[in-house]
Order: C-alpha cells, then structure tokens, then sequence
C-alpha cells in the first residue's frame, strides 16, 4: 500500500449498529429535536461558537490530515474534557433539552448527547462526511440507563465515539448498549433485536420518555 494512504474509509450509514435490526422510520415523534439541532451542527463555526468553538475547531482543522481512527481519538478526547458532564435538568431546567453547539460550548457543560453533538460538529469540519456519523440513544443493559453516543460508519465496520472513554471502539466491542433509535443528516431509525439475540430493551413504544443522561425511563 502507497505510504500515506488510509486503509479506513468512511462508507454510508450502517445502521444495524450494536448488531441491531434497523427500520427506517418516517415522522418519527421524537424526530423534531434533532431537526433543531442538525441545522446548527455545520454551521458552528470558529466565530460562530465562541472561545471555546475557536479551540475546538482549529484543533478539527488540524486533524483533517491524520490518519481515521486518530481523527476519531483527538476529536472524542477533546470533546471529552472540553466540557463537563451534567445532566440537562440542571443545565436548562429541562429533563431532556437538545442543545446546540453553541450553547453546550457557551456553558461548557452538557450530557451524554451534547457530547456526540459536539463530535459530530467537530469531524464535519475535519473533513469527515455527515452522511457517515449518526446520533445513537440506547440503553446500556449492565448500568440500566438510557445513554446516547457518536457512531462512524467505515468500510472497516462501525466505530463509537463515547463520553464514557477515551478510547474509539468498534461497535462489536461494547456488548452492553442496546440501541434504541439513530439520527444521521434527514433520516431516522428504530433497532430491534436481530431473532436470537439476547440483548431486549425494555421500554415499549414509550420513546418520548427516553432522556438520554438522565437515567432509567420513568414509571
């Protein structure tokens, strides 16, 4: 192989991530939020974003030319301890409020969404296409909660951009998120259980009730 060439490549969404069956769905209810907030995504900007978007982004422009997965790494790490983990109850009054890059990077905190949605923001203007990144709010079966993560799809399979570590890992490796529902660009999925799979979650339909970061879905 010619030096200097990534074996990795961004493909189109994979969207059985965590080894689910995914069903493309239209008016979606909860769909709306990340209308909202996929609008701004692209267009945080240096200026746009404040002090805290100036370093973020400068440090996006200079990962443009490293390799893929240390791409991945310098942008969750960075994203990771740039802003302070805290639930969106006590950032905006809100159970399950989904901000905009501007205002997680204004208050330099957020929970476990704000964080993809910070990523995503992030690899776009490192040159990794939108269409290749989606949203993913699921329920980690060994702590019972809902939580919410960055997954890039690539010809090498699907890679997880996670608050929870600093380490990328490919989806196959966390065995414990069960995924609920993805958002990338205009389109949205619900994910079952492929016919074997040990791995249920337990929330009905009730998908409005799911606050990503906040714990388990309400009784």
């Amino acid at each position: 192989m010619p030096a200097g060439i990534d074996p990795i490549k961004t493909a189109a969404i994979i969207p059985g991530v965590f080894g689910s069956v995914a069903i493309p769905m239209r008016n979606f209810p909860v769909a709306g939020r990340w209308a909202k907030v996929y609008r701004d995504i692209s267009g945080c900007t240096e200026t746009s974003c404040g002090k805290n978007g100036a370093a973020l982004f400068g440090l996006a422009e200079d990962s443009r030319d490293r390799k893929f997965l240390a791409k991945l790494g310098v942008i969750n790490r960075a994203v990771n301890t740039m802003i302070a983990y805290r639930k969106d109850q006590g950032v905006y009054g809100n159970l399950d409020y989904w901000a905009k890059p501007a205002e997680i990077l204004s208050r330099g905190a957020g929970d476990c969404e704000d964080f993809a949605i910070l990523k995503m923001s992030a690899l776009i203007k490192a040159g990794v296409p939108a269409q290749s990144m989606s949203l993913v709010v699921l329920q980690d079966a060994s702590r019972g909660v809902f939580h919410a993560v960055l997954s890039v799809a690539t010809q090498s399979g699907t890679f997880i951009l996670d608050n929870l570590s600093n380490q990328v890992l490919h989806d196959e490796a966390l065995k414990n998120y069960v995924p609920l529902y993805s958002f990338s660009t205009d389109r949205a999925w619900i994910h079952g259980a492929r016919p074997g799979s040990g791995q249920i979650a337990s929330v009905g339909n009730n998908f409005a009730g799911i606050a990503p970061g906040e714990g388990p879905l309400p009784q």
